[in-house]
């Protein structure tokens, strides 16, 4: 996923210099503020900040609900200097003005200028967290403190939740003002909102982790579907990777547009947005290999062998089951798919011989 930078998203009005201001143009000083070494798109839309922000109450900023859309907009609001608690954002596909509040949007794919400056937002947030915390200053951070604790931006903005940009927004803009105090105040509104949209995150990249389940296609590639509640994908493709790295296969996620792809030998995947054709397309792949149904009986007899007894809806382990395994992934788990008894006619060549040519 690629990071971004950060500016700041909220000025005092008037010539006020309170502290937030000046650290933020700090952790910035170094990265240039001048108005002619920014981009002519990010120029346009902060003119257009001004003008609207000067004749009303506030203002509302659509942004994607991406890492790299967040921060472009709170670079935005800074650059225009709106005070932040006269600016919010939100996601595109939530955008309500309310009475007397003007509104502006983020692209839903940044033009180079926006990407540009939502990296200066996140170094420069990066900066002043290193600066100001604690542990580093006493030789006590275990990263060797160069601001990586603000990757918990990206957990937190992969998340789903409708408040998610206003949450990272505030947060963000706290962090600027009391530097890594603020990152690590568990005790603010503020900080634990944002730790609650990354622990979100994070449990869906373990869900990710343990319930893909890959089917061997006609093409001898490997395919997964996969529908979690955040956009966990470029997380876990490292995981995939190590796991799998003399497979060619590919993941996708058709609620969040987006895939992964990794080829025989590689060390890495490929991160893709997708459009609607292409993920329908991968998703409902039907071309499967001859021995695909066959090794799936396979699986299914074996999870049916461990299994214990007692998880049928009609039973006191049901609940401990979903607990567990959540009710959402099922429709995808083979070893689940009552289809999954079928082997089909054909036998695989390096199954046959033996006591047993099909699974009972």
């Amino acid at each position: 996923m690629r990071q971004a930078t950060t500016g700041v998203g909220g000025r005092p009005r008037g010539n006020s210099r309170s502290s937030s201001t000046l650290s933020q143009r700090e952790a910035l000083a170094h990265r240039s503020e001048h108005a002619d070494e920014v981009a002519p798109e990010v120029q346009e839309i902060v003119e257009r900040v001004r003008n609207a922000i000067s004749g009303c109450d506030g203002l509302l900023v659509s942004t994607p609900a991406t890492l790299e859309g967040v921060l472009a907009a709170v670079g935005v609001g800074y650059l225009a200097h709106v005070p932040h608690e006269r600016m919010r954002l939100c996601v595109t596909s939530s955008a309500q003005p309310m009475l007397g509040e003007a509104f502006e949007t983020i692209p839903e794919v940044l033009p180079e200028g926006l990407a540009a400056l939502a990296r200066r937002v996140y170094a420069g947030l990066q900066t002043r967290l290193a600066a100001t915390c604690p542990r580093a200053q006493e030789g006590r951070c275990p990263a060797r403190c160069s601001g990586e604790c603000a990757f918990k931006l990206a957990w937190a903005c992969a998340s789903d939740s409708k408040g998610m940009p206003e949450s990272v927004h505030r947060y963000v803009v706290r962090c600027f003002a009391e530097g890594a105090g603020a990152a690590q105040d568990a005790t603010d509104p503020v900080t634990a909102e944002v730790d609650a949209l990354a622990r979100q995150v994070m449990g869906e990249c373990e869900h990710a982790r343990q319930f893909v389940r890959f089917s061997h296609m006609a093409d001898d590639t490997l395919g997964a579907s996969f529908s979690p509640n955040a956009d966990v994908l470029p997380f876990v493709s490292r995981h995939f990777a190590r796991r799998m790295r003399e497979e060619r296969f590919y993941v996708v996620d058709p609620v969040h547009a987006t895939a992964i792809f990794h080829d025989r030998g590689w060390k890495a995947c490929e991160v893709a947005r997708l459009d609607a054709r292409t993920v329908t397309g991968l998703a409902g792949r039907g071309d499967l290999a001859p021995d695909e149904r066959y090794v799936r009986a396979l699986w299914k007899r074996f999870y049916d062998g461990l299994e214990l007894k007692g998880r049928n809806a009609s039973q006191r382990g049901y609940d401990l089951r979903k607990g567990w395994m959540p009710v959402r992934f099922w429709r995808g788990l083979f070893e689940l798919d009552p289809r999954s008894d079928d082997p089909g006619p054909h036998v695989p060549e390096r199954y046959r011989g033996g006591h047993r040519n099909r699974p009972a």
